[in-house]
């Protein structure tokens, strides 16, 4: 079954229709109209005392991160919400020209976001639109973005309960693509319906399984073996390809240029020495090297030639791309 039939059965209408459940239950209380503005998205409140101007001034500050861009504007006279998704691909829209390898690296990075918005502190999963038509994907890089909503009345009740409803449409796609009917898929699928399982737990195993194939053509090989054990690597999440870059000297420079320890050339941002990672034997400290577009850790900017330190988990930002770093 490929998508366009997968769309037109049962189980297709039911996992659309799932999808659409958050947003029909606001736009069936008359709280909201949402509308297509070209490329663009916008949602318009019926109801201006609807709106939370504290979090939409957090969702401003959230440069770079996973969220689709936000301005509000009025629109006869009631708040719009206009969303720059111009640029990017419904998930929707992506499935029907995407393979397994390439789903597998937005599912990773779809994890990534959850997880980021969970450790946010300010906004909450329960007011983003889950709805597989209003997550967003960068075709370049696979990086997906978010629709947030600064509504009162949330989407969803709880955080769990957004987790639920993303799981539930995951399951309903893979189960209906035959795309994705792969070995690694099914073990996805597996772990979906599993429900002790986390979404953190989820990311941990899928991008474990990434590490695991560090080997492959994509992978940043080894220039000066070390004797000590491998204990650092920085895996790309939202990278066009599958990207793990292992850490294995002392000092080990980073950028586009050829004569670096990891050369990057999936991301013209990049600086042509863009950072240098030092230490060894778990303990580690990041560099900025004057980049143009800077190097980052959890959001914020390293300044430049004064080490940060590292630790397991962190998320480390070159320019526009993300890597999630790994200490074992």
């Amino acid at each position: 079954m490929d998508y366009e039939d997968f769309r037109g059965s049962t189980c297709g209408k039911g996992f659309l229709v799932e999808g659409l459940k958050c947003m029909n239950v606001l736009a069936e209380k008359s709280r909201l109209t949402e509308m297509e503005c070209g490329t663009n998205y916008a949602c318009i409140l019926n109801d201006n005392s609807s709106f939370l101007p504290t979090e939409y001034k957090v969702l401003q500050s959230q440069k770079g991160g996973c969220f689709v861009k936000c301005m509000r504007m009025l629109y006869n006279g009631k708040t719009e919400l206009y969303y720059f998704s111009g640029e990017l691909k419904p998930l929707s829209t992506v499935l029907l020209s995407i393979d397994a390898e390439r789903f597998l690296t937005i599912l990773c990075n779809l994890f990534a976001a959850i997880i980021s918005v969970q450790s946010n502190g300010f906004l909450t999963c329960r007011n983003i639109n889950a709805d597989f038509e209003r997550i967003y994907i960068d075709p370049s890089t696979y990086k997906v973005n978010l629709i947030y909503l600064p509504l009162k009345e949330h989407l969803f009740e709880d955080d769990a309960a957004f987790e639920n409803e993303v799981r539930t449409s995951l399951i309903k796609l893979i189960s209906g693509l035959n795309a994705l009917s792969t070995p690694r898929m099914m073990q996805v699928l597996a772990d979906l319906q599993n429900g002790s399982l986390g979404v953190e737990e989820l990311y941990s195993k899928l991008s474990g399984k990434m590490i695991a194939n560090q080997h492959d053509n994509n992978s940043v090989e080894n220039r000066e073996p070390s004797t000590e054990p491998t204990r650092l690597k920085l895996v790309a999440m939202n990278a066009p390809v599958r990207f793990v870059i292992t850490v294995d000297k002392n000092a080990f420079t980073i950028g586009k240029k050829d004569s670096n320890d990891a050369v990057i050339t999936f991301n013209k941002m990049i600086s042509r020495v863009h950072c240098k990672v030092t230490g060894s034997r778990g303990q580690y400290w990041i560099t900025d090297l004057q980049s143009s577009n800077g190097t980052y850790i959890n959001n914020m900017r390293l300044q430049p030639n004064q080490p940060h330190e590292l630790k397991s988990g962190d998320i480390v930002r070159m320019a526009n791309s993300d890597f999630q770093t790994v200490i074992d």
